[in-house]
């Protein structure tokens, strides 16, 4: 139940983790700054401070970095999950605009990535099963919290909660030029909408 000596991350770990941060960081920059296509593998991993053979053996394939963003993100949701074990409704709904909020801050070119990452065959075949499993987590967590009116399934909402999000930062990714602050604001009264219709005591 608890922590324990032996789930605490080896050396080896924390500096392939430190690794791997760093190479991301490297890339969306450079794929900020040139485009993705532009940027090269070698100057990521110049960049990034590693030799080519290094970022090789971290991201076989240029599109996994895509990946990596995103998964780091479903990582905080577990992480979420396995922090208080049952998953609160305004919880959910404050991590998830926070995702928006941090989305806001990419320059144009980082903003196109978004759709980019959702229909590149290599970063589907990562992700794919990570928007499966957080779906699954994400429905368990709601179940054991218990805010969830009767005959609402909370897979049904889960999965209907993430296609929100996704579909409205697709919408906010593919806009030439979207109002400051929309992005956040869309997500908050979407994603809000549902979380009120589904409540306890707040839908008939």
């Amino acid at each position: 139940m608890g922590s324990s000596i032996n789930s605490a991350p080896s050396l080896r770990d924390r500096r392939r983790a430190e690794t791997t941060k760093e190479i991301i960081a490297a890339a969306m920059a450079l794929f900020a700054s040139k485009g993705f296509e532009a940027a090269t593998a070698e100057e990521i991993a110049q960049r990034a401070g590693v030799s080519r053979a290094t970022f090789f053996n971290y991201f076989p394939q240029k599109e996994l970095i895509l990946a990596e963003f995103a998964r780091a993100r479903m990582e905080r949701v577990h992480a979420l999950l396995d922090a208080h074990g049952a998953l609160t409704l305004d919880a959910l709904l404050e991590l998830f605009v926070s995702f928006a909020d941090e989305n806001e801050r990419l320059t144009h070119q980082g903003r196109s990535l978004l759709p980019a990452t959702l229909v590149r065959p290599a970063c589907q075949e990562v992700l794919q099963p990570l928007f499966a499993s957080l779906q699954k987590s994400l429905a368990a967590g709601l179940e054991r919290g218990g805010e969830v009116r009767a005959g609402v399934d909370t897979r049904i909402f889960a999965e209907t909660f993430f296609g929100v999000y996704m579909a409205t930062t697709l919408q906010w990714a593919v806009h030439p030029d979207p109002p400051k602050g929309w992005h956040r604001r869309a997500m908050r009264q979407r994603l809000g909408q549902l979380i009120q219709l589904a409540r306890k005591g707040d839908a008939a």
